[in-house]
């Protein structure tokens, strides 16, 4: 074990940052000590002031106080964190934290949304980086779908009948353009907009207990305190809000998304006895060099002091592990085996019609040539590196190639991935 966790020679180095964000920081190191009253990160202030800009007192199930004070111990002692760093997590945790506020109230007043069916929603899911958010997408476009937009599920009460949606949308795409401007490479790696589907992260995110703050923050005691969470009560808090995003709409099959489902997929078969799972499969080495830049991108968005060796090392011990435990569910029969589909990065973006057609007729929700035409239209408007290249090599992660690969033969074996690296 210790020898899997060893931490690799590298040799990242960042992407760009806005000429803004350098004098930003500046600024808050010239404070000298003083960034931290300038930019409170205290839970006492945080929820006082949620209260205050919302008029509204009833957080709900006070489950979320655990994480949220993990996270903030951690933003203290352990992330480092820059002024504009400080900035984004003060945004983030008061945008949440007034979210559970109003969806509180909501509930309050229509009690009946707890009444809402969630009927055999489709998960996509699988190792970070292996398409997806792709495969999600075009998933989304056949009739009978929907998939959550990421200002909803930021703001899921902000999309209720009635509700100022405009006002909801605008100031979850300020947090987030606030991000992407910062480093403007991250829109090569991985497209984030408010007005575009995201994943389950931002629902997992209203009980303070989601993949949003261990990708860009370096919080090791909350990382640790995630791993043995039992997940089941964020999962009760993940269809209680898909009623609520459902709630006075037509009732179309929901389409979700994140690489994190994966770890869970029993807490998610709890949850939705009903469920059907598609996880993709790609070249275990090709994503983690990726998804190590993203993580390592995300996080130098917030600090100066980035460990880009003890990503890569986690990385990998992490992809190991976690493809080795799902094979293990399923061969235990832990897992509905005949509700899981597997897909190949390779097919996926080889031939996407004929991809999704097939999952959509196992599904039971046939493509038809309206889905078709939807699925031409997306993909003209939407092509592979339009934002640019997102320039990554596996190299750079120090890793030993053919070591690496032996680790794991036996995916790669089982779901006949090609290698791409």
């Amino acid at each position: 074990m210790l020898r899997e966790m060893e931490t690799p020679r590298t040799a990242w180095a960042p992407p760009p940052r806005a000429d803004w964000v350098d004098a930003l920081n500046q600024l808050g190191e010239s404070l000298d000590g003083r960034a931290r009253s300038l930019v409170p990160l205290d839970a006492d202030t945080l929820l006082a002031d949620a209260r205050a800009a919302t008029g509204l007192d009833d957080f709900g199930d006070p489950r979320f106080r655990e994480g949220l004070d993990l996270l903030l111990g951690d933003a203290e002692s352990e992330a480092q964190l820059t002024l504009l760093g400080r900035l984004l997590l003060r945004a983030e945790l008061a945008r949440t934290l007034e979210s559970r506020l109003r969806v509180e109230a909501v509930f309050a007043a229509h009690p009946g949304i707890s009444e809402e069916r969630i009927e055999a929603p489709v998960f996509v899911t699988g190792l970070a980086r292996t398409g997806t958010s792709l495969l999600h997408e075009l998933l989304g476009q056949i009739p009978e779908h929907r998939f959550p937009i990421t200002w909803q599920m930021m703001d899921p009460a902000g999309a209720v009948p009635g509700a100022d949606a405009a006002a909801a949308q605008a100031r979850c795409a300020g947090e987030i353009d606030m991000q992407t401007r910062s480093v403007p490479a991250l829109d090569t790696m991985h497209e984030h907009r408010a007005d575009l589907p995201s994943e389950c992260i931002y629902l997992f995110g209203h009980d303070l207990a989601s993949d949003i703050f261990t990708g860009a923050y370096q919080v090791p005691n909350y990382t640790m305190w995630m791993a043995r969470r039992d997940k089941r009560g964020d999962y009760a808090t993940h269809r209680r809000l898909l009623q609520l995003l459902q709630w006075g709409r037509e009732r179309q099959r929901w389409v979700l998304k994140a690489p994190s489902h994966m770890s869970q997929l029993p807490a998610l078969f709890e949850t939705y006895p009903d469920a059907r799972v598609i996880v993709t499969h790609r070249d275990p080495l090709k994503a983690l060099g990726s998804l190590a830049n993203l993580m390592a991108s995300l996080r130098w968005s917030r600090s100066d002091h980035v460990d880009y060796a003890a990503i890569v090392g986690a990385m990998s011990f992490g992809h190991v592990f976690l493809a080795e435990r799902v094979m293990e569910l399923r061969d235990s029969g832990s897992l509905p085996g005949d509700r899981i589909l597997d897909v190949r990065y390779c097919d996926l973006v080889g031939d996407p019609l004929k991809t999704v057609g097939e999952i959509g007729d196992w599904l039971g929700s046939p493509l038809g040539a309206e889905g078709t035409a939807r699925l031409e239209q997306w993909m003209a408007r939407r092509p592979k590196d339009r934002h640019g290249s997102h320039e990554y090599d596996f190299s750079t992660t120090g890793l030993d190639l053919a070591e690496q690969r032996a680790r794991h033969a036996g995916y790669q074996e089982r779901y006949d991935v090609p290698s791409e690296v």
